[in-house]
């Protein structure tokens, strides 16, 4: 199991900021599934944050 936390203080701006890091690192720990917790701002910052983790999050096909 691999967990990671975009931002400890919930932070729209540090989860960002990490945001790309985090994905790349657990593609590179070839995660099989990816768990995140709802964004709790779907505006702004928050909305950005939510779409990308559900496109990282969709069923890829090889």
């Amino acid at each position: 199991m691999v967990a990671r936390t975009l931002s400890p203080t919930g932070d729209l701006a540090e989860a960002a900021r990490g945001l790309f890091a985090h994905l790349r690192a657990l593609d590179e720990a070839e995660v099989d599934l990816l768990l995140a917790e709802p964004c709790p701002v779907e505006a702004g910052l928050g909305h950005a944050i939510a779409d990308r983790l559900r496109r990282a999050s969709a069923v890829r096909t090889p």
